[in-house]
């Protein structure tokens, strides 16, 4: 995987996660997921397995959603848990992908588009503990 691609990494200040594009097969734009703990997620866009949804996780006090951008380059991202429901605007990353971070803990996100919805429940994440001294 190439960092090479034209695009600045994209932080998420609420989690201290990274955003990155590298370069997939067929020279297609590859979405890297870096957190604290290192990379823990690649999609290629438009590959074999090409979903809405790609991740949800919530760590201390934020959730985080990503995934592929559907050809219309379009969608609508809610964060759930319970009766709650916050819209987060998604930013799109190399004209292929979104994410959506939110303050808070949520237990699903739902992802609307103008040929349909996808949900997904979101993910608990504990970042590695440093050894102790």
């Amino acid at each position: 995987m190439s960092h090479a691609m034209a695009f600045p990494a994209t932080p998420l200040p609420a989690s201290g996660w990274e955003l990155r594009v590298g370069r997939g097969s067929r020279r297609r734009p590859a979405l890297e997921v870096h957190t604290g703990d290192g990379l823990i997620d690649v999609a290629v866009a438009r590959g074999v397995d090409t979903t809405l949804i790609r991740g949800a996780v919530r760590g201390r006090g934020w959730s985080v959603a990503w995934g592929e951008l559907p050809s219309g380059g379009e969608v609508l991202v809610e964060f759930h848990a319970g009766r709650s429901v916050l819209k987060a605007p998604a930013v799109t990353i190399a004209g292929a992908f979104w994410v959506a971070e939110v303050p808070g803990r949520f237990r699903s996100v739902v992802v609307t588009t103008a040929v349909g919805r996808v949900s997904l429940r979101v993910r608990r994440f504990r970042q590695a503990r440093l050894p102790s001294r």
